[in-house]
């Protein structure tokens, strides 16, 4: 064979290796693999889910991505609505949508054996039913606490317990349950009064005390932030992150985690029942809970890192939900579940005792 000839058959040769080599690259993961994610809220949310944890897993694990956004009473409605045909993979809520879809049968377990960030996870952040399965994973940690006017209140509250004070009457804003956090924030009050969640007659009577001396009560946190910056209110229960939005723009608005901890609520990502991509779904949920993207979506958001390796610039650490150098140990976590049970009826009760 002439030497000529013996170049063009290696030439070819490396052409088709490198062909099949390239085709393996980019064929069959990368254009059959598919997951569609729901329920990633809406504004700074989605953007923030999107960057912190979908686009850098669809890079990574090569997949492509349906995303749709959604709050989580609309994601929860159509899960029963595909119930037989499920459209999504994987899905966000918040924590009291969420318990009621896990309670309705309509999302999966997940296997421990496939989290391989588990060991750097705080327990709490792994939802379980009452067989011990993991139906849940929370993606994030927000909260509430006091915030307040610093130049009409020149002395800050410490406690839950100072929203009674007789300096505040007529200067006070508190949650609705409009909001999910409501009821948790009653069971703390409860708590703190000598009662509980199976005991929140006085949560109950302080609620009605409050209104008495002239609280406004809202459901949104942006409400709530709107009283504090148009001077309506000088103290007010209110998400963390709503603080340090108010202070950006220029508020003279503090905040403080009362010496009882801050109220907490949470973002949990579930994999849908029925799913035909379990395997590539509980990749993703391993990959939200991994200490680089735990450390992105608390830049982005303010949340509270579950991952305990996660490492957060000094000017993150100081706006988180539970203070500077503080972890999850420092919030009240309520049974979202016995608040679900108590739901219909605590609503009613305070529509009779409350707003009346």
């Amino acid at each position: 064979m002439s030497s000529n000839a013996t170049r063009s058959r290696v030439l070819a040769c490396a052409g088709a290796l490198s062909l099949s080599i390239t085709a393996g690259a980019l064929s069959p993961a990368a254009a059959q693999d598919t997951l569609s994610v729901g329920g990633i809220y809406g504004g700074v949310w989605a953007d923030s889910i999107r960057e912190a944890f979908l686009k850098p897993f669809g890079a990574s694990a090569k997949v492509e991505l349906k995303i749709e956004e959604g709050i989580s009473g609309v994601t929860l409605a159509k899960l029963r609505q595909q119930k037989d045909n499920p459209q999504f993979d994987v899905v966000w809520m918040d924590r009291v949508v969420s318990d009621q879809a896990i309670r309705e049968g309509l999302i999966e377990p997940i296997d421990p054996a496939s989290l391989t960030n588990m060991p750097d996870v705080a327990p709490e952040a792994f939802i379980k039913d009452s067989a011990g399965k993991i139906m849940a994973v929370t993606t994030g940690y927000w909260a509430i606490g006091l915030a307040y006017n610093t130049k009409e209140i020149k002395e800050k509250p410490q406690s839950w317990l100072d929203l009674t004070k007789p300096d505040y009457k007529g200067r006070l804003a508190v949650y609705s349950p409009d909001n999910s956090i409501c009821f948790p924030f009653l069971v703390t009050l409860a708590e703190l009064k000598g009662g509980g969640i199976n005991q929140i007659d006085p949560a109950f009577k302080t609620a009605a005390e409050l209104a008495k001396n002239g609280a406004i009560f809202f459901g949104g946190s942006p409400a709530g932030a709107n009283l504090l910056a148009n001077g309506e209110v000088a103290i007010a229960t209110l998400a963390s992150s709503q603080v340090w939005d108010l202070q950006n723009k220029g508020f003279p608005i503090s905040y403080v985690v009362p010496k009882e901890g801050a109220v907490a609520g949470d973002i949990r990502v579930h994999i849908v029942k029925g799913t035909k991509s379990k395997a590539l779904a509980q990749k993703l949920v391993d990959y939200t809970i991994g200490a680089q993207a735990q450390a992105e979506i608390a830049k982005r958001l303010l949340l509270g890192p579950v991952n305990t390796k996660t490492t957060l610039a000094a000017d993150v650490d100081k706006k988180m939900p539970w203070g500077p150098g503080g972890s999850v140990k420092n919030l009240r976590i309520v049974d979202a579940v016995a608040i679900l049970d108590n739901r219909d009826a605590w609503t009613k009760r305070w529509n009779q005792e409350v707003a009346k």
